[in-house]
């Protein structure tokens, strides 16, 4: 089972690890967005067909 999930960091960036059977295979190489549309954009980019049915979940910083 694979799952992307965007994140909002303490910084107020955006990232996303892919992880797949309780394993991170890939990440945005700590580089961080400045909004979650562009980074959720360039991760299903990255990750491509092949995980493209991977479970999307999104992590915001509480306020």
């Amino acid at each position: 089972m694979a799952e992307r999930v965007i994140i909002e960091r303490a910084d107020c960036t955006w990232g996303w690890p892919l992880i797949v059977n309780g394993n991170i295979v890939a990440t945005d190489g700590d580089q961080g967005y400045e909004n979650e549309d562009f980074c959720r954009t360039m991760a299903d980019r990255i990750i491509g067909e092949e995980f493209s049915d991977a479970d999307k979940k999104i992590r915001r910083q509480k306020k």
